[in-house]
Order: C-alpha cells, then structure tokens, then sequence
C-alpha cells in the first residue's frame, strides 16, 4: 500500500513539472519574439537597455523549461521502474 501511494506521487510529479516545462518554454518562446522585436527598435538612450534584459528573460525561461523536462523525465522513469 505505500508503494503504491509513492508511484502516484512520483506520477504527479512527472506530469507538475512537465506542466510547468510546457508553459515555460510557451513564456521563453514569447521573450525571443520580443527580444527580435526590440532589436528592430533603433536604440536610444531611453531603451538602451531593453534588448538586454529580454535576452536575459529569454535565457531564464528557456533554462527553467529543460531543467523542469528533465525532472519531468526523471520522475517518469522512477514511475516506470517497479
């Protein structure tokens, strides 16, 4: 019986963080277009920054979504294992 209450957990934790790896990857997609979109802006020294911190934004949530994948993968594989 505990077994069995540790193999859905570890379920449930494969499919929360696959969740969370989608809308991550949803959320760093939507940052590149606003980085492209920024660097088509002619800079001045209201936005100087702003191409930065988007590129910055990008990589955050592009990194969050393949460490939440891999968790994702990880917890998969221990369900799949008896």
């Amino acid at each position: 019986m505990i077994l069995g209450a540790y193999n859905d957990r570890v379920w449930y934790f494969a499919l929360a963080f696959g969740g969370v790896s989608v809308v991550a990857i949803v959320i760093a997609k939507r940052s590149w277009r606003r980085l492209q979109d920024a660097l088509k802006i002619p800079l001045s020294r209201y936005n100087g920054d702003v191409p930065y911190q988007r590129e910055w934004d990008f990589r955050y949530w592009r990194e969050i979504s393949r460490v939440t994948a891999l968790l994702s993968i990880f917890f998969t594989v221990l369900w799949l294992i008896p």
